[in-house]
């Protein structure tokens, strides 16, 4: 008696105990998602207005969609983009729609907001000057802090899922995300990438699931549908297209070959009915469905240039997957941030080699092992397709083409943390190294904002 007395005094304290640290994570998520929505809202006070990457564009595509309800014409040259009523062209025309159609609603709601003036001073040239933004620019940003913050709680179901028993996996996680120079930049801005890592974050949730889970009908319909989403937002989701159907082929829930291809060709099939009409488009129009309008590739540019645009590259995507390097180049210490992000990143890969090793003796579930698999896989596709681009389409990609792993970064950043964890035991001193590491980060997301503002003269105004 006194033994099974013992035993279920010991199973409700560990029953608290759990739902202590549960509670005690919700607290955490809410903590995070307050920071960064602070970090992403100052960091786009910081940015000055037009000055996002393509950002002016994208906001005549914006406009266009908003005011004329057109898609705008497609120009090859930066100087041709231009905005008139019913006449809107910019080079950001070969983007699916979808994310300037929310955009473009929102315009049409703050369309009665007065401009705003900025001025600035460019001391290489010793001269003051300023210009006008039209007042929906500021409150239309602010979509991508929402998109964040959706992709960002999306993280945290997708960390919940595969980790069900590690809160501090949940936290470190989606912390790691939320504090990411790039991230929070990129959050900040008019741009499609924003939305694109909110629906990205909905199919690596979905994956998870189906791993875990195995496949209903249900199921096949959402991943497809999710895809389909994504195709309408960027040309990116294609390589995501691909491995959803290589999640298809591995779920557990299949109970014949049949079905198990019959499946992946629905995800496929689903993905290409709502996604792919604007490859059609674009191909009925230019002849190609994947015209671009700038081509400038690398293999073309002379011997002794390509040379040295090779050197540069592999450093040019690492650090612009971290941080606008372009922006704070002569403010920030970016020898002091390569040293970090470079030993997060050996650290990560490290980490996670040590656990793919020794997965068997720790007993790792199938489901986790393969979600850290397709995680990587997702990054190592995306860094395919910038390669691709830069070498056979437009060699400028790569001077700041780190910026479109923003959308797999979050997975990484959840992959990070797991390696971390495994490498140092799982137990307190495991804790203690991601509450380090994602204080770090956080410190590094304010110091960029600062040399954000001080590139721009904005804050301090």
């Amino acid at each position: 008696m006194e033994e099974w007395r013992s035993a279920d005094e010991k199973e409700s304290a560990m029953a608290r105990q759990a739902e202590t640290r549960g509670r005690s994570a919700w607290i955490g998520l809410a903590v995070i998602l307050i920071v960064y929505c602070a970090l992403a809202s100052v960091h786009s006070f910081a940015t000055r207005l037009q000055w996002g990457p393509d950002e002016p564009a994208h906001i005549i595509y914006v406009r266009s969609i908003g005011m004329d309800g057109r898609i705008p014409e497609l120009t090859h040259g930066e100087q041709d983009n231009r905005y008139s009523p019913g006449g809107a062209r910019t080079h950001e025309a070969h983007q699916p729609p979808l994310y300037y159609v929310l955009a473009g609603a929102l315009w049409r709601i703050f369309s009665g907001r007065a401009e705003e003036v900025v001025s600035y001073r460019d001391d290489a040239a010793g001269a003051s000057h300023a210009f006008s933004v039209p007042g929906p620019v500021r409150p239309v940003r602010f979509l991508s802090v929402a998109c964040g913050a959706v992709t960002l709680l999306l993280l945290w179901a997708t960390a919940r899922t595969v980790f069900p028993a590690r809160p501090e996996l949940w936290l470190a996680g989606t912390a790691l995300s939320a504090f990411t120079p790039m991230f929070t930049y990129l959050n900040s801005v008019i741009n499609n990438d924003a939305l694109l890592a909110a629906v990205f974050a909905a199919i690596a949730w979905q994956w998870t699931r189906v791993i875990r889970f195995g496949a209903t009908g249900r199921d096949v319909v959402v991943l497809g549908a999710l895809l389909g989403l994504a195709m309408n937002v960027k040309e990116t989701a294609l390589g995501f297209v691909a491995l959803s159907v290589v999640v298809m082929a591995f779920e557990p829930g299949a109970k014949s070959r049949g079905q198990r291809v019959g499946r992946m060709a629905a995800v496929a099939g689903l993905a290409a009915a709502l996604g792919g009409w604007w490859m059609v488009r674009k191909w009925a129009i230019f002849g190609t469905p994947f015209v671009y309008p700038f081509v400038y590739p690398l293999l073309s540019l002379p011997a002794e240039q390509k040379a040295l645009r090779m050197v540069a590259l592999p450093g040019q995507i690492f650090m612009f997957t971290f941080v606008p390097l372009d922006v704070i180049w002569h403010q920030a210490n970016i020898g002091l941030l390569s040293r970090f992000f470079g030993g997060l990143a050996g650290l990560s890969a490290v980490s996670l080699l040590v656990l793919f090793a020794r997965r068997k003796r720790l007993g790792l579930p199938r489901y986790e092992v393969l979600a850290l698999v397709l995680w990587l896989a997702a990054g190592a596709v995306v860094v395919a397709g910038l390669l691709r681009n830069v070498f056979l389409v437009d060699w400028h990609m790569g001077s700041s083409g780190g910026r479109y792993l923003v959308c797999v970064l979050p997975l990484l950043g959840l992959a990070s943390a797991r390696g971390v964890a495994g490498l140092l035991g799982d137990g307190k001193w495991a804790r203690l190294a991601l509450a380090v590491i994602c204080l770090l980060m956080l410190a590094i997301d304010a110091y960029v904002i600062w040399a954000t503002a001080a590139a721009y003269g904005t804050l301090g105004r």
